[in-house]
């Protein structure tokens, strides 16, 4: 068997990446947590075409983001990616962010499914080329991905799968979910306070050009719920964010 090898690289916080308090917002983590997976994936043979080849991909299900700390512009951050085996058809996947004093700031839990291509349906069972010995048979940090609902929720203005949002799956990427929940609440939510949690289940893809309907609500806990609609009636994904 593969030696397990969890895998690390560094990022650096552009300013571009940060919001108006020279924050990193919460979509830019997830692309680096989205980058260092991608890398960690083609180390080991699984690009592009490897995944042409046995017609699957793997989709993003469900994540959840615990912040310690928001880093802010020109940070160095350490990234480590821990990725683990297939359990009742979900990969977990675990990111980690550190500083450069080696201080935890980020922790993500995303959970991913492997879809084949031509059906676009969940593989219950793998193809014999994603028996992955270099993924870890468990890996031992678990957030909670479960979201809260509302008991009442209001419009909150649509977003659109622009050409910027899109990536080469020709749906909005998984990270632009995060700035949509974001761009959902008022201002002044995240002018004063700072995303301390995030939690984004996906539900139906949203194809280029389309749109969804937002809506928003306030938890019994305080946090901020969002969810987006499509044309078609059907949930595209819901949010929950916790702010202070």
């Amino acid at each position: 068997m593969a030696e397990i090898e969890f895998y690390t690289e560094q990022f650096r916080v552009m300013d571009c990446d940060c919001d108006m308090n020279h924050r990193l917002t919460p979509g830019a983590f997830l692309r680096m947590a989205q980058q260092i997976s991608t890398d960690q994936c083609e180390s080991i043979g699984m690009n592009d075409e490897f995944y042409r080849q046995n017609h699957a991909v793997f989709l993003l299900a469900k994540l959840a983001l615990k912040m310690e700390r928001t880093p802010r512009g020109g940070e160095v951050l350490t990234l480590v990616t821990m990725p683990e085996q297939c359990k009742r058809a979900v990969y977990k996947r675990v990111t980690e962010a550190r500083d450069e004093k080696g201080e935890r700031v980020a922790l993500l839990d995303s959970r991913w499914v492997l879809v084949d291509t031509d059906t676009r349906r969940i593989l219950r069972r793998p193809p014999e080329a994603f028996e992955i010995g270099r993924f870890a048979e468990e890996v031992p940090f678990t957030l909670d991905v479960t979201i809260p609902k509302p008991a009442e929720t209001e419009p909150s203005g649509k977003v659109t799968a622009t050409y910027s949002r899109c990536d080469t799956n020709g749906h909005m990427n998984n990270t632009r979910y995060a700035d949509a929940a974001a761009d959902a609440l008022p201002l002044d939510v995240l002018t004063d306070g700072e995303v301390k949690s995030m939690v984004i289940s996906y539900h139906n893809e949203l194809p280029a050009g389309q749109s969804a309907e937002l809506v928003r609500g306030r938890t019994e806990d305080g946090g901020w719920y969002v969810a987006g609609q499509r044309a078609d009636g059907r949930p595209c994904f819901e949010a929950v964010l916790t702010v202070e």
